[in-house]
């Protein structure tokens, strides 16, 4: 398994080795042109720096003992024997300081207080040493003095190779420059292939996403951390556009069915009511007197099932708004099954149908519950209604209601016809899902109560689900967690 580093620990290591094999590239570089030195030196191939200021105490000596000969210009060839033309320049001159001969350059009157001051002493000059020696008589007198000047460096014993000398020390003191330039190129191209290919592969997600491609995976990895968690970050972000793409999809799909399921629910009741219409228009005389009620009776409830439809549909575009919330409040609920528990019995009076709650509050502190109650009993309403709808007359319906620490449960049973095949209890909380019953058309049901219900629920947090009842009838459960709730 490759090992993981941090950009900063990255660039740390490769800095230190950056240095550490400049270092020691230099070092074994000074040592082989050290030895390059020695050779040359040894072979009077090169000279060394010190080698013109060797020459000195021969050039004073003679200066001394031939200081009549010096002195005039017949002997300037003789001396020119002893000073080398190459590497050094001289200038003999009187007393006086009046130059007699010689190719040394300086930019200085010279007078008598000047040579006596500086014989036998060293000065600087702009690119050389001058040395002032003494040129005495034969008789010991002080007649002149002999100016020597001399560079402290190394040399080639050919003229012709001193640029190569030159470009040798050049190389020498740049060494290591050189090599902290390569070394760096080095380890910066190793850097650059560690994060060159994840950020090629990120370019690349990019511009498929741009051109909507999402069907592609980020599967290369790197040694740096921050590299491969931008890569997962960016697989982790194409797999949620994926999904979401995929929802969006399934949701226009959905919403295609719901329109078009719409379109054809309406159409019945719709139709219906154009008939009868038609129909109290086209009668006259006792026939109309005899008809009207009955036809108006058909009309209103083909009516009431229509808007009934479209009210569901307003319910459902309002849920499913990212921007909807529940209005959660603290409720009491043995106070809220009271009020419903009287109204579902009124209703369930009209098909003589018994209606009975059960509460069961297992909870050592007994605080209000934070919800949104309206939504509750949307949900609630659906699930009574659904249970009247197939309960026969003289049955049942039982509303249950459980609290613990953790949830609150709510159950709606009844003894009616249950939801027939095991697909049914799989499709019941799908939109349009109206099962296999013949009636339901007829009875004015959707199908969407109980995915209205689903909705409601999911938004509180909780689950629900359905289930027959033996030996006859159905159940539909729904559970709230209470830890989670906030008020």
């Amino acid at each position: 398994m490759m090992k993981q580093r941090s950009i900063k620990n990255t660039f740390a290591r490769h800095f230190v080795s950056i240095l550490a094999c400049s270092l020691l590239a230099t070092l074994v570089t000074w040592g082989l042109l050290v030895m390059l030195l020695g050779y040359l030196f040894n072979h009077d191939i090169a000279l060394p720096a010190n080698h013109y200021e060797a020459q000195i105490p021969v050039i004073t000596e003679y200066a001394q003992s031939r200081g009549d000969s010096v002195m005039s210009k017949q002997g300037q060839a003789e001396l020119e024997k002893v000073i080398p033309s190459q590497g050094m320049s001289y200038l003999v001159v009187s007393l006086t300081g009046e130059p007699l001969y010689g190719d040394l350059h300086i930019n200085e009157s010279l007078s008598r207080q000047k040579i006596l001051a500086r014989l036998n002493q060293t000065r600087r000059g702009m690119n050389e040493i001058i040395v002032y020696k003494p040129v005495v008589s034969r008789d010991g007198n002080l007649i002149g003095a002999l100016l020597v000047g001399y560079s402290l460096k190394v040399t080639a014993a050919n003229p012709a190779l001193n640029p190569l000398v030159t470009f040798g020390f050049l190389a020498f003191f740049l060494t290591p420059f050189m090599y902290i330039i390569l070394f760096t190129l080095v380890f910066g191209r190793r850097i650059s292939r560690k994060i060159s290919a994840p950020l090629q592969q990120l370019l690349q997600g990019a511009e498929m996403i741009k051109e909507r491609n999402l069907h592609f995976s980020m599967t290369g990895t790197s040694s740096i951390t921050e590299v491969n968690r931008l890569t997962h970050a960016f697989e982790d972000m194409r797999q949620e556009l994926e999904q979401s793409t995929r929802r969006e999809w399934r949701l226009e799909q959905d919403r295609s069915t719901m329109f078009a399921a719409l379109a054809h629910d309406l159409r019945t009741p719709l139709t219906i009511i154009q008939g009868h219409v038609e129909g109290l228009e086209q009668m006259n005389g006792e026939s109309y007197e005899a008809k009207r009620s009955q036809y108006l009776q058909v009309i209103k409830r083909n009516t009431t099932r229509a808007s009934k439809l479209l009210q569901d549909m307003n319910t459902i575009a309002e849920i499913e708004k990212v921007s909807f919330r529940l209005q959660s409040l603290p409720v009491d609920i043995e106070e809220l099954a009271e009020d419903k528990t009287m109204e579902y019995a009124a209703l369930c009076s009209n098909k003589n149908i018994t209606f009975h709650t059960e509460i069961d509050d297992k909870r050592m502190n007994k605080k209000l519950l934070i919800l949104d109650p309206y939504r509750i009993m949307q949900v609630l309403d659906n699930l009574v209604s659904n249970s009247i709808r197939y309960t026969p007359e003289a049955g049942q319906i039982l509303w249950r209601i459980e609290i613990t620490e953790e949830q609150v449960m709510m159950a709606v049973t009844d003894n009616g016809a249950g939801f027939g095949q095991q697909q049914d209890l799989q499709q019941v909380f799908k939109q349009f899902y109206q099962g296999e019953h013949h009636s339901s058309r007829q009875k004015g049901h959707s199908g969407l109560g109980l995915y209205i219900a689903k909705l409601l629920i999911q938004h509180h947090g909780g689950q629900i689900s359905a289930e027959n009842t033996p030996p006859r009838g159905a159940t539909v459960r729904f559970t709230i967690p209470i830890s989670s709730q906030e008020p």
